[in-house]
């Protein structure tokens, strides 16, 4: 009889309120321990949901994605615009290009143009759009990415500028194919391309980097002269092939 008083029921499977209805009716003297149990279990159950309710504030009072169409529209035109530049960037990743020094002698200007006006929009997207700001904002990867924007606007608006501008205009061109011996040292391997070598720059081409097989690159010297074939404009030369000279 002892051993059936001193064995609580399995508590955990009891809501809140049935626990509150056993420790109010409970003979608190000849089931002690029971008393104990449903006590400990409610004071659980109570701090979880005290727990939950402000885990579930918190995720409440996080700041909502806006839409597309509740965003400024100077948000929109600089979203767009990133996304241009980075669209931008993708024709580059499959060309070997060599751009014309005489496009590169007055890009400067425009560089640090492009990068200053979209930075001037980038911040006042953020003080005129209050949602986006926050959400961007809501944790340490936006507020870092709030600052140091502008910083990719440059390096993009220097791609596009001085790469991905001529190389367009180049294949809107009439190239000719031509043949050239280049000038060439080895480099280091790089994330896109593991055996490389850079082609010096020339009166007319800024330097350039072709990416080769692993034996071709151990064939070549450290330094040296290489035959390069592809097709010239007054943008540049987008190189169609590569040969050591024998």
């Amino acid at each position: 009889m002892d051993n059936q008083q001193n064995t609580s029921p399995d508590y955990s499977r009891y809501t809140i309120a049935e626990l509150e209805d056993v420790l109010a009716n409970i003979d608190r003297d000849k089931y002690a321990q029971r008393y104990a149990d449903a006590k400990a279990m409610l004071e659980t159950r109570l701090k979880n949901r005290q727990l939950n309710s402000a885990s579930n504030l918190a995720h409440l009072n996080e700041p909502i994605k806006p839409k597309w169409s509740e965003m400024h529209v100077v948000t929109r035109i600089i979203l767009v615009a990133f996304l241009f530049l980075i669209f931008a960037v993708i024709p580059t990743m499959f060309s070997e290009f060599m751009a014309a020094k005489s496009w590169l002698a007055h890009t400067n200007i425009w560089i640090w143009a492009l990068g200053g006006v979209l930075s001037v929009l980038w911040f006042t997207s953020l003080i005129k759009d209050e949602n986006f700001a926050n959400y961007l904002t809501r944790n340490m990867a936006g507020k870092f990415a709030a600052v140091f924007m502008p910083f990719l606007f440059l390096m993009f608006s220097f791609i596009t500028i001085d790469i991905t501008t001529p190389l367009f205009l180049h294949k809107l061109s009439e190239p000719k194919e031509v043949i050239y011996v280049m000038q060439y040292h080895k480099e280091s391997r790089s994330k896109h391309c593991r055996y490389k070598v850079e082609i010096a720059e020339t009166t007319e081409l800024q330097r350039g980097k072709l990416c080769m097989s692993e034996s071709m690159r151990n064939s070549l010297p450290e330094s040296g002269q290489i035959l390069v074939t592809g097709t010239h404009s007054q943008f540049g030369m987008v190189v169609k092939g590569f040969k050591p000279l024998r």
